[in-house]
């Protein structure tokens, strides 16, 4: 038995029996999966393996990559597979990364140049392969890893690997055919003490049983295949001394503490700065000034102090308190009662402006690609946009004239705003920023605003000042906390404003999803975890609430139902606790078809 677990790896081989065909152990690379697809040998389309099912197309920048073969060297590949590589359409699935080395080189380019450095080699590789501008992605000498390949009747993985590399796609050297359990855990074991003298990241080991025809007759239980398993290495830890502690402003105003470290390498990258979430959090941990702390990375990626080395302090170390003032704009700043956040007051705070405008435009909301942090900072350094209304606004002269904006760069970033003026509702109201209102929160406001008060787009703005606390209340699910925020957001003549001005820029709310005349759902509450293969998450919400029934985001006793797809999470834990009947995708549709 292979245990998914940080801590330990737990092998019993007399539990199972050795497979003739063996278990194929590759490294875990810790970049950005991507799908690779090639009709009669040449490389026609790539994207990004977004949920499984739908992508985002990214193919001229995959094409900068040298080590993705434009033409695939099928005259090298065994005879049996050679014609259908010349005739068929088949996809190679991989990880663009990026070495070390160059993460380290780009880095020294970058602070020589004054510019932004990369955070780290995976957010490197996932950032420049987004970039609007190929030229940007050609400039990171990015590289290309594979691991999969669909579309040919091959009978073991490891002869997957051994095509792969024919066909001129590298593949990693360490990999390796394993006999039986024991042989994982040795080459489990030896992977972890090289970990760190490999010229490029990985965080695990995947595991799977080499016979392909096998292993797709294991099937799916829970959360995971049976025929492989991926385990995650624990994470890195290393020490540091907190020097100093900041506080930065988030989107709601919400002050967060920051740890400013001593700079330290942990997982391959630079670590500077870790959060302390909140004052509770702080004072849990007892951080002080001046402390030597335990760095480690949670999930590999975001910095985070584990633990403080007490018996390393000296007496001079001292604690930190919260400002009463914000530190961006100096308005006032008060901790709201009952919860762990302080807050700035200042709705003019410039820092709190940029942050709502990410979110306004974030995959969610407004969904506006391309237009990441460093775009909008431009532009309202440059004042061409106050909030989020502006954007609607500009034009590509307006653009065109500031530093590394040519003019298809400003073409398609004016095309990535034009084309998103129409929006659903739900997404409409999640993209204001209501403090405290999240997706599903924003999902049951439209649905009221749909059912009991009926009206046209025009008139949203003149209605919704006049609807009650008590009336917000009435929904679902939110209490008088979140309702008083509801209220307050659309009180404040700021915000009427800007909701106005977006209506006039252009902005049109598209019509809901017609419920059917069987209300057969009604009463019933559906939960959904992990990812669907025939339906996005978003189409099978849509299929339940048009029959009447409910969607939560999270499992309770008043659950119906908890829909469970590839990978799900603690929910699918959660619901089997507590008992509630689990379906899978073709008992879900079963359910929604039948009339």
């Amino acid at each position: 038995m292979i245990k998914n677990k940080s801590d330990n790896l737990i092998i019993r081989s007399s539990n199972y029996p050795e497979i003739p065909s063996g278990y194929f152990c590759e490294l875990k690379l810790d970049g950005l999966a991507v799908a690779l697809t090639f009709e009669n040998g040449l490389f026609v389309r790539g994207a990004t393996r977004g949920d499984g099912k739908i992508g985002e197309d990214v193919t001229q920048n995959l094409k900068t990559i040298e080590s993705i073969p434009l033409r695939l060297e099928a005259e090298k590949t065994h005879s049996s597979v050679h014609p259908f590589i010349r005739s068929s359409m088949i996809e190679i699935r991989g990880e663009v990364i990026m070495n070390k080395k160059t993460f380290l080189d780009l880095n020294k380019k970058y602070k020589k140049e004054g510019k932004a450095l990369l955070k780290n080699p995976r957010n490197a590789s996932a950032g420049s392969i987004r970039q609007l501008d190929p030229k940007i992605s050609a400039e990171r000498h990015l590289d290309f890893v594979a691991w999969d390949l669909l579309g040919i009747d091959i009978k073991t993985h490891e002869q997957i690997h051994q095509i792969l590399k024919q066909l001129g796609f590298k593949t990693i050297l360490q990999n390796k055919l394993c006999k039986n359990l024991a042989d994982i855990e040795k080459f489990k074991n030896k992977i972890e003490k090289i970990r760190e003298k490999l010229p490029y990241q990985i965080d695990g080991i995947v595991v799977l049983v080499n016979d392909n025809k096998l292993r797709e007759k294991l099937g799916v239980v829970g959360k995971a295949p049976r025929g492989m398993i991926a385990y995650k290495f624990a994470p890195e830890e290393t020490t540091s001394i907190i020097e100093d502690v900041s506080f930065q402003v988030g989107r709601t105003g919400t002050i967060t503490p920051v740890a400013i470290l001593r700079p330290v390498l942990v997982a391959g990258s630079t670590v500077s700065r870790a959060t302390l979430h909140n004052e509770d959090e702080m004072r849990k941990k007892d951080i002080k000034v001046g402390d030597t702390v335990i760095v480690h990375k949670a999930g590999d990626v975001i910095p985070e102090i584990a633990r403080v080395i007490k018996e390393m302090r000296t007496g001079k170390e001292r604690t930190p308190h919260f400002p009463k003032k914000c530190p961006a704009c100096d308005g006032p700043v008060l901790r709201e009662p009952g919860k762990a956040a302080y807050r700035c007051k200042n709705k003019k705070c410039f820092i709190i402006r940029r942050r709502s405008l990410e979110h306004f435009v974030s995959k969610s909301a407004f969904d506006m690609p391309g237009l990441g942090p460093k775009i909008l900072n431009k532009f309202m350094d440059e004042g061409l946009i106050k909030d989020a209304a502006n954007l609607f606004e500009l034009k590509e002269g307006d653009i065109k004239p500031l530093e590394r904006f040519a003019e298809k760069s400003a073409q398609n970033i004016i095309e990535a705003i034009q084309n998103k003026k129409e929006i659903e509702l739900p997404r409409f109201i999640y993209a204001l920023g209501i403090p405290n209102v999240g997706e599903q929160s924003a999902i049951d406001i439209a649905a009221l605003l749909n059912s009991k008060f009926k009206m046209q787009t025009s008139k949203l703005m003149n209605f919704l000042p006049k609807i009650s606390i008590e009336q917000w209340q009435q929904i679902k699910d939110i209490g008088p906390i979140v309702a008083k925020s509801i209220y307050d957001y659309f009180q404040d003549k700021h915000n009427q404003d800007f909701v106005k001005r977006l209506f006039s820029a252009g902005v049109k709310i598209k019509s809901q999803r017609q419920t059917t005349k069987d209300q057969r759902l009604s009463g019933r509450i559906f939960v959904f975890t992990g990812g669907l293969e025939k339906l996005t998450r978003d189409e099978a919400k849509d299929l339940v609430r048009a029959q009447g029934g409910d969607v939560s985001e999270s499992v309770s006793k008043d659950t119906s139902y908890v829909v469970a797809g590839t990978e799900p999470g603690s929910k699918y834990k959660r619901a089997k606790k507590l008992g509630i009947r689990i379906l899978d995708e073709k008992e879900f549709l079963k359910i929604i078809k039948k009339q």
